[in-house]
C-alpha cells in the first residue's frame, strides 16, 4: 500500500511540474542590472538566458558561496 501511494505521489508531482520554468520578467532584469557598470551587456545576457530557458535549453547559473 505504501509503495502504491509513493509511486502515485511521484507521478502526480511529475506531471504537475513537468513544463514549468520560471524566468525573470523584463522589469526584474532591469532592476538586477541597475547595479552593474555595463548595464546594456547585462540586460542582453540575461534576456538571452531567459530566451534559452523558455525554449527548454540548459543554462549555466553561477553559484556564489555563502560567507559567514
Amino acid at each position: 500500500m505504501k509503495l502504491f501511494f509513493n509511486t502515485l505521489l511521484f507521478f502526480l508531482i511529475l506531471f504537475l511540474f513537468e513544463n514549468s520554468a520560471y524566468s525573470l520578467s523584463d522589469y526584474q532584469i532591469k532592476e538586477i542590472c541597475k547595479k552593474v557598470s555595463k548595464r546594456s551587456t547585462c540586460i542582453k545576457k540575461l534576456k538571452f538566458k531567459k530566451l534559452n530557458l523558455l525554449q527548454g535549453n540548459k543554462i549555466e547559473i553561477p553559484v556564489i558561496p555563502f560567507k559567514k
